[in-house]
């Protein structure tokens, strides 16, 4: 495709054309499919500059420094997925939306691909149960639902319970702490806990919430793979990684309390735009972040910082409850967190020239260096970056590059190339044929269901199947010539379970 706006300037960029100074780029290859639709939405998000003109002082400048679009860039719901950018002196709440803190993680595990083949038909019903027909077996207090949700899976550590019950009984400390020392948010401080209280419950009251251990809709999945090749010995020996290997991916995000924390951040942004100036025409409401919204800038990263620790737990409890499943079926096994990361975030970016930076992540994974990762355990190979392919197809492994003008990211999928109607009238042979090759568990039993039901559900699956996605080859191949990321392992499904 192209389109005016872009003009291509190597092999793996294209310059954004836009009235404003900042440069905008975007990561992509020729064979990379690119829609219309998504460089009209950006343009619209990149108005947010002029916004920013009417509202900043010289004592108190904002502005947009730069802007970096991944190799899966395409359209989304008011700002396309796929977006980093980087701000001065605000942050846009907006550009996150409601999923906050949705993220990838990744469990490799002792088991092999021999051992779980054989036992697979067995898997997909205790999987069933578990996820979806009253398995989760997650009691906490409401002192621990308060503690994870203000440190995330440090505070889960600090309330432990001394006789646990349900799936705790399978929990190793060790397994907690090195969980916490591999989750990129580290716990997030949160001074403000909002509207959470009939949540979180009684303090001394164990009890079942409907969000712990629930995996969300959409395109969010529990996958266990295979790892089908190494690419990159050295990092893959050092993270863990060898073939053959079962590993364990969840992709998930903040559920109902992300939702909240969403509608609040939008809300608190909105009503300090200041009364006299005219409401922007893309919709997009900025929070400056000078003394004067600083009550706001606070309540915004309180509910921000909830949800994104949510969201980091929740992806730990979903691979612990697979783990309790598959060690039922095959008994003990050491089952490390490699690495977990959001991709829907706004980070903090320490002063500078007595103004904040905010990097704004929209379905883009952080992918530092390693100057930027010393001090954790990715000193020596940079930050673990994991991009799921579409249901059924390739995910990779890939270690991060710290690319500046890419601000330090990389893609989080294969990304998007129809829209979930257009997915709909996919080609119904090749749908059946998928299905048929592919072990999907969802809430219905297929054998079992009313054909009406199960009708609507296959029709839900179609949206996500692999013809819905672009390849994931020119992504990654994008992501190592560009120089943001360098692929490690590619890994294959053996079974999906889908919300």
């Amino acid at each position: 495709m192209h389109h005016h706006q872009l003009t291509r300037v190597s092999p793996t960029e294209l310059r954004v054309d836009h009235p404003y100074a900042f440069p905008a780029r975007l990561f992509a290859t020729p064979e990379v499919t690119l829609e219309r639709r998504a460089v009209d939405e950006l343009l619209r998000l990149l108005d947010l500059q002029g916004t920013l003109e009417r509202l900043s002082t010289d004592s108190r400048p904002a502005h947009i420094e730069r802007v970096a679009l991944t190799p899966d860039f395409h359209k989304g719901a008011g700002i396309p997925v796929g977006t980093v950018m980087q701000g001065q002196g605000f942050m846009l709440p907006q550009a996150i939306g409601n999923d906050v803190g949705c993220g990838m993680s990744l469990h490799t595990t002792g088991l092999s691909r021999e051992a779980l083949e054989p036992r697979l038909e067995v898997l997909e019903s205790r999987f069933r149960h578990s996820f979806f027909q009253g398995g989760r077996d997650l009691p906490l207090t409401g002192l621990q639902r308060e503690a994870l949700l203000r440190e995330g899976v440090a505070g889960l550590i600090a309330t432990r319970p001394t006789s646990p019950q349900g799936l705790w009984r399978q929990v190793q400390l060790h397994e907690l702490e090195q969980a916490a020392a591999h989750t990129e948010s580290g716990g997030l401080p949160v001074r403000q806990l909002h509207g959470l209280n009939d949540w979180i419950g009684e303090a001394g009251r164990l009890s079942w919430d409907g969000q712990s251990g629930s995996l969300g809709g959409g395109n969010h999945f529990l996958e266990l793979q295979y790892v089908h090749r190494v690419l990159d010995a050295p990092t893959a020996h050092a993270w863990g990684l060898r073939e053959g290997q079962v590993t364990v991916m969840v992709h998930s995000g903040s559920l109902g309390i992300g939702h909240l924390a969403g509608q609040r951040a939008f809300d608190l942004a909105k009503s300090a735009y200041p009364a006299g100036l005219a409401r922007p025409a893309n919709g997009f409401f900025p929070l400056l972040t000078g003394e004067q919204n600083a009550a706001a800038l606070q309540d915004v990263q309180d509910a921000l910082n909830t949800a994104a620790n949510f969201a980091a737990v929740n992806r730990l409890f979903l691979a612990l409850m697979a783990k309790a499943v598959l060690q039922g079926a095959c008994g003990e096994f050491e089952f490390p967190l490699l690495y977990d990361a959001a991709h829907n975030f706004i980070w903090r970016e320490g002063i500078w020239q007595e103004s904040e930076r905010w990097l704004h992540r929209k379905g883009a994974t952080p992918a530092r260096g390693y100057e930027a990762m010393q001090g954790t355990p990715f000193a020596y190979t940079g930050e673990p970056v994991l991009v799921p392919g579409s249901m059924g197809a390739s995910s990779f492994v890939l270690a991060g590059q710290g690319h500046p003008e890419a601000l330090h990211s990389a893609s989080h999928g294969a990304g998007r190339r129809q829209a979930r109607g257009e997915a709909m009238h996919a080609n119904e042979a090749e749908f059946e044929q998928f299905l048929k090759e592919f072990r999907v568990v969802t809430p219905l039993d297929w054998r079992r269901a009313r054909a009406d039901v199960r009708e609507q559900k296959l029709a839900e699956l179609k949206q996500e199947a692999p013809f819905a996605y672009k390849g994931i080859g020119p992504v990654v191949q994008t992501l190592e010539q560009a120089g943001l990321a360098r692929p490690v392992a590619e890994l294959r499904p053996l079974l999906t379970v889908k919300g």
